[in-house]
């Protein structure tokens, strides 16, 4: 760990990669299912609009709103285990991976009832995702979101008397989620259930990189905590 920036290197690499896949994810969801699965912000706009508009999609909100919760709360409960943080976020990852890799399945499948399933499944998984960034706790990615990630890149920059810290991790973070977003966009046009399982990847690879043995390549992740 850097003892300077306080974060583990490896849990920002992670989360760079936690958050290229909800770039995908989100991108997936908005185009094919009308909704967003993960960024929940969106989700309660998209919700007015379309009741001041007496459009239907509001339901689809609601389920969206409910399953991440229910995510969120089984998330909490496996980061409130007696785990060091790096394994707690660990296995969260790796069973939003294998979550999101079933959602998969399922849209391949094509049961009755298809969208409504993968909205749920998939915003279930956000909620567990989200548990285990909160409980990285590396600054500005606690909810992986272009937002904060840019507030910081200003408020913190010497322009307005900050030392600029963790530039490079916002950076990265911005460019991962925008670069997700385009490849979900891309890849689900041609095959939706071959985008998730992209998606479910980089989330089940950002799990295993925490539980790799030290090797000096990995210390470059230092940079991205301390600029």
């Amino acid at each position: 760990m850097n003892a300077r920036a306080g974060h583990d290197p490896r849990l920002v690499a992670a989360i760079i990669l936690v958050t290229m896949a909800m770039g995908m994810l989100d991108a997936i969801s908005l185009l094919h299912l009308k909704i967003f699965a993960g960024y929940m912000t969106a989700t309660v706009l998209l919700m007015a609009v379309h009741i001041a508009t007496s459009e239907t999609i509001v339901l689809s909100g609601f389920e969206a709103i409910g399953f991440y919760l229910l995510g969120a709360l089984t998330g909490g409960r496996l980061t409130r285990r007696d785990r060091t943080v790096r394994y707690a976020v660990g296995d969260i990852l790796f069973r939003v991976g294998l979550l999101v890799g079933l959602t998969a399945l399922v849209w391949a499948a094509n049961p009755p009832g298809r969208t409504f399933i993968t909205l749920g499944l998939l915003a279930f998984a956000m909620g567990m995702q989200t548990s285990a960034t909160r409980h990285a706790k590396v600054a500005d990615m606690s909810l992986p979101a272009a937002t904060m990630l840019l507030h910081g890149l200003a408020h913190n920059s010497p322009f307005a008397g900050g030392r600029n810290p963790g530039t490079w991790r916002r950076l990265a973070a911005i460019g991962s989620l925008f670069v997700g977003a385009v490849i979900g966009t891309l890849v689900s046009s041609h095959s939706i259930s071959g985008g998730i399982a992209m998606a479910g990847v980089t989330i089940l690879s950002a799990g295993a990189l925490l539980y790799l043995r030290e090797h000096k390549f990995l210390h470059r992740f230092d940079n991205l905590t301390v600029h």
